[in-house]
């Protein structure tokens, strides 16, 4: 049994090249990074779409309190020119104070929103271009990958075959430990033990798992997780 797991994972080695060949070229990183970046670029725009959204209404808001203030004001001036009472002329003029004021805390408020919604602006020309460099990349590096996959199909095909074929000649829970290992991105699964120490990581046994180990036993190391046997 340990011989035809042997064999599998020899064959398997061949199988994992290939993989990381392939999860491990540039032009799968590139294709990766590119869609990562495309997925999130909606969710991106439609934060600045509220945000200018929110940004125009509140110019829009400032500019017409402003406007309003400036009537009032306008209006305060002309009283002026026709008050006689002394009271009443420093009432207005006081008035007149408080609307200039204001006025110009609207301005202030009109200037940084108009600054604010133009930054909004200058971002999304700037997603928008890097959305284009993006896409292209992907499209690019998405058909390279392709091609690099199609240039190793024909000979994964035939190591995914011969892993077949020897998948049946390994007890099925000792094949399904190995697997769910090799899932797990542990790997070289199945290693000899060296002495009293696990052939992988070197931690020594405890004399309990050794016995086991003697018996013919295939253990997980409590380490590294691998498979270990006791070789012959």
């Amino acid at each position: 049994m340990i011989k035809a797991l042997l064999d599998y994972q020899a064959v398997d080695a061949k199988l994992r090249e290939i993989e990381k060949k392939l999860s491990g070229s540039e032009e799968r990183k590139k294709a990766v990074n590119a869609k990562k970046y495309l997925e999130g670029v909606e969710e991106n725009v439609n934060k600045l779409d509220v945000r200018a959204g929110e940004l125009a209404l509140a110019y829009e808001q400032a500019v017409a309190e402003q406007t309003k203030l400036q009537e009032q004001s306008q209006a305060v001036s002309e009283s002026l020119n026709g008050v006689q009472d002394e009271k009443e002329a420093s009432f207005l003029i006081k008035k007149a104070e408080e609307l200039i004021a204001k006025i110009k805390a609207y301005g202030a408020q009109i200037v940084k929103l108009s600054e604010e919604l133009q930054a909004v602006i200058k971002e999304y020309n700037n997603i928008k271009a890097t959305t284009k460099v993006a896409q292209t990349q992907y499209n690019e590096n998405a058909k390279k990958y392709a091609e690099l996959k199609d240039s190793v199909k024909d000979e994964k095909e035939e190591i995914e075959k011969q892993l077949l074929d020897l998948k049946g000649k390994v007890d099925a829970e000792l094949m399904e430990r190995y697997l769910k290992k090799r899932n797990n991105k542990i790997y070289p699964v199945l290693f000899e033990v060296r002495g009293n120490v696990c052939g992988a990581c070197n931690m020594e046994l405890p004399m309990s798992e050794l016995n086991r180990l003697k018996n013919g036993e295939i253990i997980d190391c409590g380490q590294c997780g691998r498979l270990i046997y006791q070789g012959k």
